[in-house]
């Protein structure tokens, strides 16, 4: 008996192993997709005595100039941080050696060409020079080289000097965009690199900065808050547009709140997020099961988002750094509500108006899977790491492989504007296109080695490893 015990035991031994290792070959095609990406990206890669940097002149339909090459968004800040996830997972020093030469580019643009074509704020991090302080961060943090330390320190320290001081009152700002795709999101960078760079300073400074929307909340009754997080001349919307979501709303404003409230235990900033949960709450609308936030309000109060720029994808953050913050099951409550509303809608495979033929970061299955594969991390629940796998079907079927010169290359092509779904692009970078969805494809295949690890963007608060329950 004693035996068949031990026996027992080996059995379940070997069948947790085989569990284990069950999608390894999975993990080694997605790792394939996103090198095969990354040949696409380049075919998109134009070479001077600068360095080198990608074209963004065919990434967006009817869009020559859809934002800038420097940018997180679409251009080479974004495609350096995927480099640089490539190097790390094949130890292929041609990665790395590509994204120092397009580091050589952000340098030229810098000291030599500064100003951009299109941004939320030009030291944003999505669409400005934050994003390529980011990226030149990571640069740093990888080689160690103090050349981009210091060019990390030129860059912030001028972000610094060029803040606008608010007229009446107190706080600084750089544009009439104050959520996390402008001011806010500045400040998230400055914060970041003050605790990569130990420059206290820094830290102080983003919290004199965030002073700013300490004045900024729209007082809704019954002790409600939100905050306006765009110019509403953005969607072409009047002065009472609210966006109650993320990176252009409520939410991101929020998360931002939270974070100056930690670094800085002044209560003021914890006041400003007491009645935006509630007024979160007030405003979503109940689905076939959980609920969802309306893309924006009042004009759009029965179009769902589920991506991260209007949707649980990026509203999960905020809920999430309330729950980290708090302890309080309640906000983790919020978070499944969102994802059973999501799911409601039959995503990831099942479009919908707010889920249409998009699979980036930005707004569509990439951003899906990156919230899935963070709530599994922090949570390490079953069925988050399922729906990851079912996103990261949905876009290794959606990907287009073709030969290419140096070797497979994939790409997809989506549309980026929700009301024009006829006008399909190729884009190539982190939020818009195929960087973007490369990274999220080598964070899966990580999680199905079992070794779940990731570089979290300024806004995202999800455990960079996987947590043990």
């Amino acid at each position: 008996m004693e035996a068949y015990c031990i026996w027992e035991n080996q059995v379940y031994s070997i069948l947790a192993i085989e569990e284990r290792f069950k999608y390894v070959g999975t993990a080694e095609k997605y790792l394939d997709a996103a090198k095969a990406a990354m040949n696409f990206i380049n075919t998109r890669k134009r070479t001077d005595e600068e360095g080198i940097y990608w074209t963004l002149a065919d990434a967006a339909a009817g869009k020559p100039s859809y934002y800038d090459e420097i940018c997180m968004y679409a251009g080479a800040s974004g495609i350096i941080c995927f480099l640089l996830s490539l190097y790390e997972d094949t130890q292929d020093a041609a990665y790395l050696d590509e994204a120092k030469e397009a580091g050589c580019y952000l340098e030229y643009r810098w000291r030599k060409r500064r100003e951009l074509k299109r941004n939320f704020s030009p030291y944003a991090f999505s669409t400005g020079w934050g994003g390529a302080s980011f990226a030149l961060l990571q640069m740093y943090l990888v080689t160690k080289d103090e050349h981009y330390r210091a060019l990390v320190e030129e860059i912030l320290d001028q972000a610094v000097r060029d803040a606008i001081p608010v007229k009446e009152g107190e706080g600084y700002y750089w544009s009439t965009y104050p959520g996390i795709v402008g001011t806010a999101g500045t400040i998230l960078v400055i914060l970041n690199a003050a605790e990569k760079l130990g420059r206290e300073d820094w830290k102080e400074f983003a919290v004199k900065a965030g002073r700013y929307f300490l004045t900024r909340g729209r007082d809704m009754g019954n002790g409600m808050i939100c905050y306006t997080g765009v110019d509403p001349t953005y969607f072409g919307a009047g002065k009472d547009y609210i966006d109650p979501n993320f990176p252009m709303g409520t939410g991101g404003i929020g998360f931002l709140m939270l974070k100056l409230y930690e670094v800085s235990g002044k209560e003021e900033f914890l006041d400003a997020v007491k009645g935006v949960p509630e007024y979160m709450d007030t405003v979503a609308v109940k689905m076939r099961a959980g609920k969802l936030l309306p893309h924006a309000l009042p004009d759009r109060p029965d179009l769902f988002y589920l991506g991260y720029c209007h949707g649980p994808a990026g509203t999960n953050r905020f809920y999430y750094e309330l729950y980290k913050f708090s302890g309080d099951a309640k906000y983790r409550h919020e978070i499944e509500e969102l994802v059973k509303g999501l799911e409601a809608t039959g995503a990831p495979e099942k479009r919908s108006a707010g889920y249409w033929n998009t699979e980036n970061i930005c707004c569509g299955t990439a951003g899906l899977l990156n919230m899935y594969l963070g709530l599994w991390a922090a949570f390490g629940e079953e069925h988050d790491l399922e729906y990851a796998r079912r996103c990261a079907k949905v876009l290794m079927d959606t990907a287009v492989f073709e030969d290419g010169a140096d070797g497979g290359q994939a790409s997809w092509k989506f549309a980026l504007d929700r009301v024009a779904p006829e006008r399909l692009s190729t884009p190539i970078g982190f939020l818009d296109g195929a960087a973007g969805i490369g990274s999220v494809l080598l964070q899966m295949a990580r999680a199905e080695r079992g070794d779940f690890h990731t570089v979290r963007a300024v806004d995202d608060p999800f455990p960079e490893r996987k947590l043990e329950k």
